[in-house]
């Protein structure tokens, strides 16, 4: 947690200083100290002095300070800061989105934070009796703020370069072109940049820059390790499949996430200070030279007087562990039936959303014998989020028909919702008294599970999703033809946009006897009362109480 970074002798200094010299954004902070000190501290003070609002224009610093807003908006961290730091951080997110819409560049980051933007007004609006707690007229402003965010990221388009803007990319000599994808530290970027143009393609497919990738990212012993695993110690270098021996150590080791930012938060162990290292600090040792001398002769010396900080660790100094930081997926919502359990409704959320996003709105839909399981994705990192961490059920590189999906991923999932399928079986509950469904990558998710479980469900609700891996169909499909499936989608959704239902739809309907698609006329990339109505006469008419 911090200590009191608004203190007056601090602001004085800062004044004194301000004659003379520019005084580098920096943050004292408190180590293990009380929740009470917590509380009296605040987030949005350190946001200030470490000035993150202009740190969204620096190209530098642009990815950190997007992933600790990206762990804020998930789950509930941000709607537990006072009201000040949420105006704060939802203004840090507009400047995100201007400084995304002037540059032409990091689309996807973007997408992903208005996506999470929106399971926030959703997982909020829900709460008691459809009003999020707090002062109204905050929300209201928030609600505002967050929709001019949705409205910038709707009308971005990404325009070529002009005839006259030179030099362009396929203009710089080969070698030049080569010293820029060695600068790469990504190797999703990697790929992606692979696609872009031949000769990219040619220069990514050369040893040099993945033996270059895993020197940057690994140890001389963790490559050993991986070399002796493979059998390479004793091949000669330029027979070595640097790429394969890369990715064997990703798996095994994993990328140290201060390394996916090209600038990331400092913390100075001299003086308990969070600064930028590009721009440096005032530190002790500076004002008083034989400081670390007396630290020495203390016994509490260390080599390394900073250490970085990644966005999880930033949050924890103000006891705001976000849990979607651990990469762990949390235990599903269960809504116990009321009367006795003799039907089972599965509902998956979308992208960066919970369990708890949805679990108010289908415990709504239930009968009295049903019993609600909303289970939560485990978090991990998303190509079109620009490699940050989401609750996901599956990695996502884009929302499009025709690009590459993550088969593995999807396979991997739809076995853990028949896992939840074949449970509830187990406890008694016929198949055909289950009903799968699911919003926006969820929906995806149910579509393609409901369809490959070989047992007949009482039926699937899709809603604003797609059919993913629409080609291996019917080729998959295991269940019976009979199954009910219900799609629904919005006719203005900007980010699983309606035609891909409509494409989604005319698939299912080639195979599948009992498919029908409801359109909302002017509704979003969200769900509306009209929809949930649907969705309750589909739960009654399959699925009757008993």
């Amino acid at each position: 947690c911090i200590s009191e970074c608004s203190s007056t002798s601090d602001i004085e200094n800062e004044n004194e200083n301000s004659d003379n010299e520019v005084v580098p954004p920096h943050c004292h902070i408190t180590l293990k100290c009380t929740r009470e000190i917590a509380g009296f501290n605040g987030l949005g003070e350190a946001v200030r002095r470490l000035d993150f609002r202009s740190s969204v224009r620096d190209g530098r610093r642009f990815n950190y300070v997007c992933a600790l807003l990206r762990l804020l908006v998930s789950g509930k961290g941000i709607t537990s800061l006072p009201g000040g730091a949420q105006r704060l951080l939802l203004q840090m997110l507009e400047e995100v989105a201007t400084y995304v819409s002037d540059s032409q560049q990091n689309i996807n980051v973007l997408r992903g934070l208005v996506q999470q933007l929106r399971a926030l007004l959703n997982q909020e609006n829900q709460k008691c009796w459809g009003k999020p707690l707090g002062s109204q007229s905050l929300w209201a402003e928030h609600v505002q703020t967050i929709q001019r965010i949705q409205d910038i990221a709707s009308q971005i388009e990404i325009k070529e370069p002009g005839p006259n803007i030179r030099p362009k990319l396929h203009d710089l000599p080969e070698e030049c072109v080569r010293e820029i994808i060695l600068r790469i530290t990504d190797y999703k970027d990697l790929e992606a940049s692979a696609s872009a143009w031949s000769l990219m393609a040619a220069l990514i497919s050369e040893q040099r820059v993945w033996r270059e990738l895993s020197h940057y990212h690994f140890t001389k012993q963790q490559i050993d390790v991986i070399l002796e695993k493979m059998c390479l110690q004793d091949t000669k270098e330029r027979h070595r499949n640097w790429q394969a021996i890369y990715h064997a150590l990703r798996k095994m080791y994993g990328v140290r996430e201060e390394l996916q930012y090209t600038e990331i938060l400092a913390f100075c162990r001299l003086c308990r200070c969070l600064f930028w290292p590009s721009a440096g600090h005032p530190c002790i040792v500076d004002q008083c030279p034989d400081f670390r001398q007396r630290v020495q002769e203390a016994g509490n010396s260390n080599n390394n007087e900073t250490q970085p900080v990644p966005p999880a660790k930033f949050l924890q100094y103000f006891s705001l562990i976000a849990l979607s930081s651990t990469g762990m997926a949390a235990a599903p919502v269960i809504i116990p039936s009321v009367a006795k359990h003799t039907s089972t409704l599965i509902f998956l959320h979308g992208l960066g959303d919970t369990g708890h996003g949805w679990a108010t709105s289908m415990g709504a839909l239930r009968t009295p014998d049903m019993k609600v399981i909303c289970p939560t994705a485990p978090n991990m990192p998303v190509t079109m989020n620009g490699g940050f961490r989401l609750n996901s059920w599956f990695d996502l590189k884009s929302i499009s028909i025709s690009d590459p999906e993550d088969e593995e991923g999807i396979k991997k999932a739809t076995r853990y919702v028949h896992e939840l399928i074949q449970s509830e079986m187990k406890s008694g509950i016929l198949s055909n008294r289950i009903v799968l469904g699911g919003f926006s990558q969820g929906g995806a998710l149910a579509l393609y599970a409901g369809l490959t479980f070989a047992e007949p469900l009482a039926g699937v609700m899709a809603l604003s999703c797609w059919l993913p891996l629409h080609k291996s169909f019917p080729g998959v499909r295991k269940c019976p033809d009979t199954v009910p499936v219900l799609q629904c989608h919005g006719d203005c959704d900007p980010i699983v946009f309606y035609k891909f239902g409509q494409l989604s739809s005319s698939v299912l309907k080639s195979f599948m006897k009992n498919s029908h698609f409801q359109t909302y006329q002017g509704l979003g990339h969200s769900s509306c009362d009209a929809e949930l109505s649907d969705m309750k006469k589909f739960v009654d008419d399959h699925v009757p109480r008993q």
